[in-house]
Order: C-alpha cells, then sequence, then structure tokens
C-alpha cells in the first residue's frame, strides 16, 4: 500500500533535519523506499504569515443629497476588496478601516486618511491601500485646468464640499512622510460625467457628475495643503525638490478606472432572485489579482494583463509602477517584451523606431510572458527586422527558422541590430580583454558591442592605466571632451584581479548603455521646432518667512514654484554658474498639431547615470491619455543641480526628451551608476498619423569658486 502523505511528511521532515545535503530529499528516501521512487505527491506549505499591508477601503452607493444619482455596486465593490484582502492576502481585520455609505463623509474620509499617516503600528514601507468606489466630480470654467474631486456620502452643494484632487494629493504626501511612497490608490469612479444612465439599451449607471464651477473654493482645505508633507526621491546629481513631488506622483501609484475623458460603469448583476451591482474596473481588477500572485507583476503589467473593458480604458500612472504589487522592490530584469500580431499575413511587432529597434535586429518569440523569462523554455520562432516603421516592426522568419504563429505571442530582442559600438582605448593587458570578451566577440545578451580602437582620435573612452591595479576613465567623445569635461571623477581599483575584472566589465557595459542611448535619437524638425522647453531657476513666496529652514522645507507642500529670472535654455544647451541646493524646473509647451506623451531623462556624463525626471511609460492593450496635449504646457519636477567639491570646475550632463503621440515603453533606459554601491533611477477616435522626436539639451554645469 503507498501512503503519498506519509512519503510527503517524510520529505518535509528530512528536509528540516537533513538541510545543507547535497542530494535532494526525494532522491534520498528512494534509496530506504523504493515505492516512492518517481512518485512526486504534491507538497503545500501555506504561510500563515500576516500581510503587513494596511488599508482604507470606501464605498457609496446612497447619497445624501436628493439630486445626486444613488449608486448599486459601489459598497458591494468595496466588500469584495476586503474580502480580497482578507482571505487571499492574509490582512488581518484591524489593519484595514472601512467606510461605508453613511459612515464615508467628508470629514470621515480625510480622519481616515490621517490616521493611517499618524498610526504608529505602520512601519516604514509597509504597503498601503486607499481604495474609493463612488462619485467622481469635475468642475471648473474652461479658463483654466479643471479640479477633479472625489464625492463623499454628504456632498451637498454650497454646504459640504467635495474632496479635491490637490486635497487628497495633500493628504497622501503626509501618509509618505512618515510611513513611505509604498502607496496604491485605486479609484472606481469617473473624473469627469453627468452621472445619469446610458442609452435604453444600456442599463450600466455612470459613477459621476458635473460640479458646479464654484464648487471648490480658493481657501478649501488650507490647513491641509500647508501641512501635508510632499515626500520627495532623492537621486545622485539630480534630485527631486521637496514640496514639488506631487505633481509627479513620487508618493503612491494610481490606478484609475478609466481615462480622463472617459466614464466609469457599474453593471446590474444576477444573483438567483437577487440583483446587484458591480463597477467594471473593479470586478476586473479583481479577477486579474485571483489569477495571479501579486508578487508576480508590477503595476504596469496590470494593464497588460487586466481583460478588457467596455468602454473603459484603465489607467496607470506614478512614478514608482514598475514596483512589484504592494512592493518597494522593482523587477530587477531589463529586457523588454513586446507583443506580435498577425496582421493580413504579415507579423507585426509592436514597437519600432521610436523604441529603438534598429535593422537587423533579432527576436525570440515566446507564448507569453509568463513563459518569455523561464530558463528552458522552448521559443515559438526567432525572427529578423523587415520593415521598421515608427511604432510598428514587420518581421521575417531567420534564416533556418520556420515560423508557425496562429495567435499572438511575446518577442524578446536577443541581438542588436545596427547600432553604434562603444570605441574605447586603452592599454592591451588581460584584464580588459577579460572584461569585454563577450561584447567583443558579439556574444553578450546586451544590445550593443565594445570595440578596442588603436587611436584615441576614433575612441569614446580612454581607459588609463595607474599602476598594476587602478583604472582611470577619460572621455573623448565631442559632446563631453569638447565642452572642457575630460576626467570622470571615479576609478577602478581592487587588489584580486577577479574584482577588478567584473568592475571594469560593468564600467564599460554601463558606458556602452549610456551612449547608446544618448546618441539614439530623432530629429523630427516638426517637434523641435513646436515644442518649446524652457528652464528656470525657482522659488516660492514664502521661502525666507522662517528662520528656521527645516521647517520650511518640511512645509512645502503648499508652495507654488515660480520661476526666477529668463529663460536659461538659450541656443540649443544650457549654462549655469551652479548653486548647490537650487531648485530648478522646465516648463514644456506644445505647439505643435499633435496630442503627445512626454518622457524626460538625465544622463550624468560624470558617472553613466541615467535617471527619470518623469514617469516612465509602459505600452499597454490599453489607450492612456496624452500628458502634453496640443497647444497645453507642462512644468517638469523641481529638481536640484549639483557640482562635487571633487570634480573638475566644469562638468556636463544632459536633458534628452521623448516626445511620441503613441505610448513608447521606456522602461529598460533609466541605470544607476556603475562606481556607485548599487547596481540598478480621450482616446482619439481618429488614429493620429505616428509622430515621435527627440531633444537632447546639453547642460554644462561651472562649480562656484
Amino acid at each position: 500500500m503507498q501512503f503519498p502523505w506519509f512519503t510527503t511528511y517524510l520529505d518535509t521532515l528530512w528536509d528540516i533535519i537533513g538541510s545543507g545535503k547535497s542530494q535532494p530529499p526525494r532522491r534520498r528516501l528512494s534509496k530506504w523506499l523504493p515505492w516512492t521512487k518517481g512518485k512526486q505527491a504534491p507538497v503545500t506549505i501555506e504561510d500563515k504569515t500576516p500581510s503587513p499591508l494596511w488599508a482604507l477601503i470606501i464605498g457609496i452607493n446612497d447619497y445624501q443629497d436628493r439630486d445626486m444619482r444613488k449608486l448599486k455596486g459601489a459598497a458591494s465593490d468595496a466588500d469584495a476588496v476586503k474580502t480580497y484582502l482578507q482571505t487571499d492576502l492574509r490582512v488581518p481585520e484591524d489593519q484595514i478601516i472601512n467606510l461605508r455609505n453613511g459612515s464615508a463623509t467628508r470629514s470621515e474620509i480625510i480622519a481616515a486618511f490621517k490616521g493611517l499617516r499618524n498610526n504608529p503600528r505602520i512601519k516604514p514601507m509597509d504597503p498601503i491601500l486607499i481604495y474609493f468606489a463612488g462619485h467622481g466630480g469635475e468642475s471648473g470654467d474652461s479658463s483654466a485646468p479643471k479640479t477633479q474631486s472625489l464625492i463623499p456620502v454628504d456632498f451637498s452643494p454650497k454646504k459640504v464640499c467635495p474632496i479635491p484632487d490637490r486635497t487628497v494629493a495633500a493628504l497622501i504626501n503626509g501618509i509618505a512622510q512618515k510611513r513611505g511612497n509604498n502607496i496604491t490608490v485605486i479609484l472606481d469612479c469617473c473624473h469627469s460625467g453627468s452621472g445619469t444612465r446610458g442609452a435604453s439599451n444600456d442599463e450600466s449607471t455612470v459613477r459621476g457628475c458635473q460640479l458646479d464651477d464654484d464648487a471648490i473654493p480658493d481657501h478649501l482645505d488650507r490647513d491641509i495643503l500647508r501641512d501635508g508633507r510632499a515626500f520627495g526621491s532623492d537621486t545622485r546629481g539630480l534630485s527631486i525638490a521637496k514640496g514639488f513631488a506631487v505633481k509627479d506622483m513620487h508618493s503612491h501609484i494610481l490606478l484609475a478606472a478609466c481615462s480622463a475623458n472617459e466614464l466609469a460603469r457599474e453593471d446590474a448583476v444576477k444573483r438567483g432572485q437577487d440583483s446587484d451591482a458591480r463597477g467594471r474596473f473593479t470586478a476586473a481588477l479583481l479577477d486579474l489579482l485571483r489569477s495571479v500572485s501579486p508578487n508576480q507583476i508590477t503595476y504596469s503589467d496590470i494593464l497588460t494583463r487586466i481583460p478588457s473593458i467596455n468602454g473603459q480604458n484603465p489607467q496607470c500612472e506614478g512614478f514608482h509602477k514598475n514596483r512589484i504589487l504592494f512592493d518597494k522592490r522593482v523587477r530587477a530584469t531589463k529586457f523588454v517584451a513586446f507583443e506580435v500580431n498577425l496582421v493580413n499575413k504579415a507579423y507585426i511587432l509592436e514597437a519600432g523606431r521610436a523604441h529603438g529597434i534598429t535593422d537587423n535586429s533579432e527576436f525570440t518569440l515566446f507564448r507569453n510572458r509568463d513563459v518569455a523569462f523561464k530558463p528552458g523554455e522552448d521559443p515559438l520562432a526567432v525572427m529578423k527586422t523587415k520593415k521598421i516603421n515608427a511604432f510598428t516592426t514587420v518581421l521575417q522568419s531567420g534564416e533556418g527558422h520556420p515560423t508557425v504563429l496562429e495567435n499572438g505571442a511575446i518577442a524578446v530582442q536577443t541581438k542588436a541590430g545596427d547600432l553604434d559600438d562603444l570605441f574605447i582605448h586603452g592599454p592591451i593587458d588581460k584584464r580588459i580583454i577579460k572584461a569585454t570578451a563577450r561584447e567583443m566577440s558579439g556574444t553578450s545578451p546586451d544590445l550593443y558591442t565594445i570595440t578596442q580602437v588603436e587611436t584615441v582620435d576614433k575612441a569614446v573612452l580612454e581607459i588609463v592605466a595607474v599602476g598594476e591595479d587602478k583604472y582611470d576613465f577619460k572621455v573623448l567623445d565631442k559632446e563631453g571632451a569638447g565642452r572642457e569635461f575630460i576626467r570622470i571623477p571615479h576609478a577602478v581599483e581592487a587588489e584580486v584581479e577577479d574584482d577588478v575584472v567584473d568592475a571594469l566589465r560593468h564600467v564599460l557595459r554601463a558606458a556602452a548603455h549610456y551612449h547608446l542611448h544618448l546618441n539614439f535619437k530623432h530629429p523630427n524638425n516638426n517637434i523641435q521646432n513646436k515644442v518649446k522647453i524652457e528652464f528656470f531657476l525657482l522659488k516660492t513666496e514664502e521661502e525666507g518667512d522662517s528662520d528656521d529652514d527645516e521647517a520650511d522645507e518640511e512645509h512645502a507642500t503648499g508652495r507654488e514654484w515660480t520661476p526666477v529670472g529668463d529663460d536659461m535654455h538659450q541656443a540649443g544647451k544650457i549654462e549655469i554658474i551652479v548653486d548647490n541646493g537650487a531648485k530648478y524646473g522646465m516648463k514644456i509647451t506644445n505647439s505643435s498639431p499633435h496630442d503627445l506623451h512626454w518622457s524626460c531623462f538625465w544622463f550624468d556624463h560624470t558617472n553613466f547615470e541615467i535617471s527619470a525626471l518623469s514617469e516612465i511609460n509602459r505600452q499597454t492593450r490599453h489607450n492612456k491619455d496624452h500628458s502634453l496635449s496640443q497647444g497645453s504646457a507642462v512644468k517638469t519636477t523641481a529638481f536640484e543641480l549639483s557640482v562635487k567639491e571633487d570634480v573638475e570646475q566644469t562638468t556636463i550632463g544632459f536633458f534628452k526628451f521623448y516626445f511620441t503621440s503613441e505610448v513608447v515603453d521606456l522602461s529598460h533606459i533609466p541605470q544607476s551608476s556603475p562606481f556607485s554601491d548599487t547596481r540598478g533611477l480621450n482616446p482619439s477616435p481618429v488614429r493620429q498619423k505616428p509622430v515621435w522626436g527627440t531633444v537632447l539639451i546639453p547642460v554644462i554645469r561651472k562649480r562656484l569658486l
């Protein structure tokens, strides 16, 4: 007789008392119990550790104002989210704040936000979820940007105000300042809408209303705005200034039910003799979260994997949206996967020139994203570029690799195309040869090669041997050396040869990645001439009002940074005498005939670091609101530019802007410095003509003598 459960018990016990043995427990046990050989009884060990997640869950059906349409599914959605947290994620009930219907008043909602901020049980970077299902509203006239709001249950025109977005942002910033920025905000409501039912053949209900233009008084929640402390995210060389980060959502990640000009809806659901209702977005989101473990997806992945929602394109916003769900970690892989579809007998890759695809690139196709990075997984095919367009590429089968593709697939770029090499000059010694062996032979998995040249006039980077175990680096490219920046203020030094080789390899690979993306461009004159980029020194009116600089800095959320002096972006470059600690910012104005998405990166020539100054777009099946519509202007976050004492008087970096009419995944571009301790920073009904372009602005920084 066989007892699989007993075998499982012995296997587990042997694992515990014999940990560290070279043989796996099944093989060891089979020596004693021959009847277990080949049996694979499943072992299920349930992790009963309580989740560290904290949540505020708000659901409102029964609005008190008689002119506000009542909902049927918002409270049910909130209950379903609570059930998911408790049953699937094991969140203790005392870590969940529930506000339903009559308890979800304006004062109680604000108090709940403050409760999360002041709760001493919440440890730094514990995950925090804020969920709202109910009516959203929009107010304001056409002379200024509209204000979006959450509508509390006791909202009443002229008596009880809605909760505007600026108040919500200040409350979230207050939480982030004390508890960390591992905050997820999920809104199943409209940004705008009529609050009425759809057409006669549509039994859905809209979760939104149009507010009066004066629904949000100028003085509303001034104390909250002043007390809300902005959460800044520091980076090396370019740091986010406190008090401005709310505009770029460093404090949280937002998942919204629909785009700005769409309506979030709920549908009636039959349950036996009874009828209920559920929000389309929440229902689809919970279906996804119950089908995949949260630690296996990022926030950006949600938009790729969530089922299509009729009439709604969910949005994911936030600087840290590439983090693992409810976690502070970021997925480590830098591979970029693109969809491939069979269209009119042609294999179409959903990426093109704007994504960095170049001639003769090679791609390996897999069934889906889940198997694309698993070792040993057999690919469907290997294909090469045939015709590259702005945002798509036609693929063809590689030589000796027949292709049979009936459904969609995922393509991972596995061989570089016609890209510029990193040309280096230096001594011919065994350390440098070992460090560059894979890149020089073309067998590296990275999308570049390294070539050693005999003379410095052809090189971009020079390696200088200093003694036996130290190497310095000199900048030879025209952007650096041509602007009086020569020496990189970092060196590679170690006593053990293998350590020197590893450090050299890391620096050279980072340098190749840096120069590849710095030099990749599309000088679209329509973009360059029609998008204006201004650079200013910033200040606030409140600066200098207090003798306590630290207190001033902490209470910066309510301030509005304003430009000082003239635009410093002149003749295609920015040249400044740096005052360490000063705040700077840029204004981008779109005078082109196109609605655009924009991203901005900082390239630091002193250490090969690439930092994202804006959020990084990820490609999804859902339409994303344009971040720079035609005729509009946006401001970047405020930042600091510093020059350290140990570098030359003149240093250089670059702001690089990407402008595209469609979403382009740029998440593979940022990288940390190889010299640091860390190793990694209303959809249009008519399809627009594909447009994209880049703008590169050199920034020459001089240290104040």
